[in-house]
């Protein structure tokens, strides 16, 4: 009779004949993009049965785009342009990615307020798990208010003057721009102890950036000491860089920022990245609850 017909238990493969098992750090990498995927997961399905926050988060910035398309109409524009909506609408996305990373901030603190992050760090998931998913879900919601956005514009009558290729490479530019500021978000949100503690820090912090640029005013028009703030302030680069690529009127400026804006607009979020992210990694594992 056959070992098989005795019922003998067949003897084990010997590990070298196996299928080869991959590297310590590939498995590492497939786990936290597994882990990340779904934290990420939750975080959206959090925000679609809660979608108040959002809502409010995209309506303000439509109705803001509304009232300064049609209340201030050609006013505000330009000389030399031909409508201030061709003017508007680019600044306005860009303000809205700014605003952004107080909504960052807060989630990451509240999470942590409400000892989520202690729950998280105690199960066998990537530690880089938890802030991959925030920023991917928050690069998702960016997404959506940059279309919808734009649509609102096409509504009003703003065009991308220079086709699809430049509308393409302007919304990159702007979702670079915010994922710059997703992981200072992140750092802030693990560094400040409470979403109040956001609110009172990140929002005052904002007002300014958003108000000291040349999104609306030129840099001539302010006093000589803050017209290098202005031409300076990384927002005013990505108002540039964008309304050059969609093709819309940009205010005139001979200053080194304004001639190279796409440089920084690409420069500064990379920069601000390969600073932010390292730190923010390094903050979330140092945390004691």
């Amino acid at each position: 009779m056959t070992a098989a017909g005795l019922g003998t238990t067949p003897r084990p493969t010997p590990p070298g004949d196996g299928p080869p098992r991959p590297p310590g750090a590939l498995r590492g990498w497939r786990k936290a993009v597994s882990d990340t995927l779904v934290l990420t997961r939750r975080n959206l399905l959090h925000m679609a049965r809660d979608p108040f926050e959002p809502a409010i988060a995209i309506t303000m910035p439509v109705m803001m785009v509304l009232l300064f398309g049609y209340v201030f109409g050609d006013v505000m524009a330009p000389p030399g342009t031909d409508g201030y909506r061709a003017f508007l609408v680019p600044a306005m996305v860009a303000m809205v990615m700014v605003y952004g990373v107080g909504g960052t901030a807060s989630g990451i603190a509240r999470d942590t307020d409400r000892d989520v992050m202690s729950r998280f760090r105690t199960l066998p998931m990537s530690p880089v798990a938890v802030l991959g998913a925030r920023v991917l879900t928050d690069m998702a919601r960016a997404g959506a208010e940059v279309a919808v956005l734009l649509l609102v514009g096409l509504a009003m009558g703003w065009r991308a003057e220079d086709g699809p290729g430049g509308a393409a490479a302007a919304i990159g530019v702007l979702l670079l721009f915010r994922l710059a500021l997703v992981w200072l978000g992140v750092l802030m949100g693990l560094l400040l102890p409470t979403p109040d503690a956001v609110s009172m820090v990140v929002y005052p912090l904002v007002f300014p950036v958003t108000m000291l640029s040349t999104s609306f005013i030129p840099s001539s028009a302010m006093p000589s000491w803050l017209a290098p703030v202005s031409e300076w302030n990384p927002l005013s680069a990505v108002v540039t860089a964008t309304r050059d690529l969609f093709g819309n009127p940009s205010l005139p400026s001979d200053a080194w920022p304004s001639e190279n804006a796409l440089l920084l607009a690409l420069a500064v979020p990379v920069l601000a990245v390969a600073v932010a992210a390292p730190l923010a990694v390094r903050r979330f594992r140092r945390l004691s609850r």
